[in-house]
């Protein structure tokens, strides 16, 4: 095994670019104006990184602002860890690597020359690579690591939208862990497993607010004036109420509808709220409520199939938002509030089926 401190022939950083296909379990939310693209530079870069490290099988997420500029979350994983030191691609940006178990033996370069680094990290240690640097790193254990590609223009685009100075760099002492960054990255995991099932939507929403804390907490990005001093305008709110009532299950980007609305992701999510009480995912999630409360009043359909009519992955993610926005189950509910004929298919409080006469 060649050690860490040798010469290594930096590994060649030009890989073509795989059809979005190879890529196994990848989710990419397109951008909103309909015309055929290209496999992303960011999606390219996560592909590249992983078969730097020799990783199959790689989940991803990642999500294009109004700038056509993407971010994006890839999980890495492995039981034996890097054998040998392994040059990352350079690029005008970051890699903050959020650890979800132990790790030991880290070590870092920027070009070539070693960077003082505490080689050993917890569960919740967040560590900021600038890409811009030529960064070489070894880890010598096994890992399972967040890595988040921010590229520069992503945190310029949100200072300037925000109406904020852009920052120069970001900082976060290397290996301390952050509270608020695990959390944000454990609420990505389930999305990143199961793409089939996730809610674009709401996957937009993590990643954006992703995005605006790392501006924030490491890169000391502060808004300035207010950008939004009101809410939607009538047309927007119209087109907006529109364009999500019509895709209950969630597979519409946040970036299509603020385009139609003519606004920023940020600008559009804070004049929602203002305008409608809530930002747009919990809005969505309260409308498919209705609707499921609808169909449960009025129909004699199966809970699972009236979950997956209004947009829910299955029957048990369906009863756990039921439970947590009513206090109740879908087939208690139904019992008390149902006007179709008493002799249809009820529920009891397991949710299934039962007739009563």
């Amino acid at each position: 095994m060649q050690s860490p401190d040798a010469s290594v022939t930096p590994i060649a950083l030009r890989y073509p670019v795989a059809p979005r296909r190879s890529l196994p379990r990848v989710k990419v939310f397109e951008a909103p104006f309909g015309e055929a693209r290209q496999p992303s530079e960011t999606v390219a870069y996560s592909s590249r990184i992983a078969s730097l490290f020799k990783l199959q099988d790689v989940p991803m997420v990642a999500v294009r602002t109004r700038q056509d500029i993407q971010i994006a979350v890839t999980r890495l994983r492995s039981e034996t860890g890097l054998l040998e030191k392994t040059a990352l691609p350079r690029e005008p940006g970051f890699s903050i690597q959020l650890y979800l178990q132990p790790a030991s033996a880290v070590r870092l370069w920027y070009d070539s020359r070693p960077v003082t680094v505490e080689p050993n990290r917890q569960e919740g240690s967040v560590s900021i690579i600038d890409l811009d640097k030529a960064p070489s790193i070894y880890i010598g254990s096994a890992f399972d690591i967040l890595q988040i590609y921010m590229p520069r223009t992503a945190l310029d685009d949100f200072a300037d939208e925000t109406g904020a100075r852009r920052c120069d760099t970001l900082s976060w002492p290397f290996g301390k862990i952050d509270p608020t960054l695990r959390n944000l990255g454990l609420s990505l995991l389930p999305a990143m497993e199961t793409p089939e099932i996730a809610c674009d939507l709401f996957t937009d929403h993590l990643l954006f607010a992703l995005r605006a804390y790392i501006a924030r907490a490491y890169g000391s990005i502060t808004s300035g004036s207010p950008v939004v001093r009101g809410g939607l305008a009538a047309w927007q709110k119209h087109r907006a109420v529109e364009m999500l009532r019509a895709n209950l299950h969630g597979q519409i980007s946040l970036a299509q509808v603020a385009a139609e609305c003519r606004l920023s992701v940020s600008h559009f999510v804070r004049a929602f709220k203002q305008t409608l009480g809530q930002p747009p995912y919990r809005w969505l999630m309260e409308q498919r409520i209705e609707a499921a409360k609808g169909l449960l009043r009025t129909s004699r359909l199966p809970v699972a199939d009236i979950a997956l009519r209004c947009g829910f992955a299955d029957q048990a993610c369906f009863i756990r938002a039921f439970r947590r926005t009513m206090q109740t189950t879908p087939g208690d509910w139904r019992r008390t509030h149902a006007t179709a004929p008493s002799n249809f298919f009820c529920y009891n409080n397991n949710d299934t089926p039962k007739i009563y006469a």
